[in-house]
């Protein structure tokens, strides 16, 4: 079931714009923790942008199939938006933290690309010029549905009582946790009532042949591919994932569950559920846009501590050489500072929906716990965005261990981020629900 909203505010001009943006092969992907060269392209990667316009206050979206975003492309990609009239504090730059994706970090042993994020910049500065160019009056519709088939909790507790991420067998005893199965989507429509474009917003890892010496857009990808077919070529779906710290496409608990391990099969299911839930909307002529920011300091976790580097509950998936060396990067890093940079950002779309942006691999249940105190009926929870400071767990994750807690360049940050995290995307969607 899928529940509408609608809202006469003020005029409203939207567009779209997408552009390919796959590197030059071969090159490094990053995304898994060893190198990987890749030397094949299964799909084209793409940036897709929506610029909006409320007569009052202009933003853009910005999603881009890379594995995440670093706080100085985010800043070079607001420069160009700035340019074309876009306020920085109102352009949000997401991920959609492709597994597959091009040299745009290094949080393991991957190497990134300066010459290539210059590249990719400029090309988002050309879509988002493209998009304000084509800014034109338009239709609304918001709507939230549900989709439980394709996203699973991949941390399970263990019958002795600690936790395991991609466990398999009898020593299981349940799920840690609960998945965010909600679908957003923003539907906006000429006037001629013709689909330009939608904004898609829903959490899961996407992960399908992450190890793998090949690039693809991922699930991601597919959805946008499926979603063309059905409305036509010319619409431009910006996909937004969520808090997916500890969310994967296969599930542990069932071993004979929908297959879910075909990137196909999962951007089949989620553009099936999005475009049901079109009919049912009704798209509208108005929204009223506002925005919010703050920059806060987490601090790092103590590297000799008991979280640290000999964490009893610790659970790697590479050898410990290459963890050892990761470690040194991180005590080179906490040689500069004691913290990591978090931008939390809030877009208001509407009195009843708004976008909070976390740049993190934050898990489930922190997004959960900000949409069940959000002042807005429709909370999306856009990560990672606008920077990435690694995997935030929850503070009682780590009296468990796994994967996500083990101390590397991916996972550094004190227990207490989560909350930090929390706090300050409430109040940010407080502030602009004040507006």
């Amino acid at each position: 079931m899928a529940t509408v909203e609608l809202l006469l505010l003020n005029p409203m001009n939207a567009a779209f714009a997408e552009i390919d943006i796959t590197p030059q092969l071969p090159c490094e992907k990053p995304g898994w923790i060893v190198k990987i060269l890749a030397n094949a392209v299964d799909d084209p990667l793409m940036a897709n942008v929506a610029v909006l316009d409320d007569g009052k206050t202009r933003s853009a979206i910005v999603s881009l199939d890379i594995l995440s975003v670093r706080w100085p492309m985010a800043e070079a990609i607001r420069d160009a938006a700035e340019k074309l009239g876009i306020p920085r504090g109102n352009v949000l730059v997401a991920a959609t933290h492709n597994h597959t994706g091009p040299p745009v970090s290094a949080p393991g042993l991957a190497t990134k690309d300066p010459i290539y994020i210059a590249q990719l910049v400029t090309k988002v500065g050309q879509a988002l010029a493209q998009a304000v160019a084509n800014l034109q009056p338009v239709h609304v519709g918001i709507a939230s549905g549900i989709e439980g088939r394709v996203s699973f909790i991949r941390r399970c507790i263990m019958k002795d009582g600690s936790v395991k991420t991609h466990p398999f067998g009898p020593e299981i005893r349940c799920a840690e946790g609960a998945i965010d199965p909600e679908v957003g989507v923003i539907s906006i429509q000429n006037e001629a009532g013709k689909t330009l474009g939608l904004i898609v917003n829903f959490t899961c890892h996407p992960v399908h042949g992450g190890g793998e010496p090949r690039l693809s857009a991922g699930w991601p990808g597919v959805l946008r591919e499926t979603i063309k077919r059905s409305l036509g070529t010319d619409v431009t779906t910006v996909f937004l994932n969520g808090a997916l710290g500890d969310t994967h496409h296969e599930n542990p608990l069932r071993a004979d569950a929908v297959d879910t391990n075909n990137k196909q099969r999962v951007g089949d299911l989620l553009a099936s559920t999005v475009l049901n839930m079109l009919p049912q909307m009704k798209h509208e002529t108005s929204l009223s846009l506002f925005t919010s920011r703050k920059t806060i300091k987490v601090p790092y976790r103590d590297i000799d501590g008991p979280l640290g580097e000999n964490f009893k509950l610790r659970q790697r998936f590479a050898p410990d050489h290459i963890y050892e060396t990761l470690i040194a990067k991180l005590r080179t890093k906490h040689a500069k500072r004691d913290h990591a940079l978090a931008e939390i950002q809030a877009i208001r779309i509407d009195e009843n929906t708004a976008f909070v942006s976390l740049p993190a691999e934050a898990f489930s249940a922190i997004g959960l716990k900000i949409k069940s105190a959000s002042p807005f009926k429709r909370t999306y929870i856009i990560a990672p965005a606008n920077g990435i400071i690694g995997y935030v767990p929850t503070a009682e994750a780590f009296d468990r261990g796994g994967y996500e807690t083990t101390l590397s360049m991916g996972s550094k940050l004190a227990p207490q981020a989560a909350q930090m995290l929390i706090e300050t995307a409430l109040e940010q969607l407080r502030s602009v629900a004040a507006k």
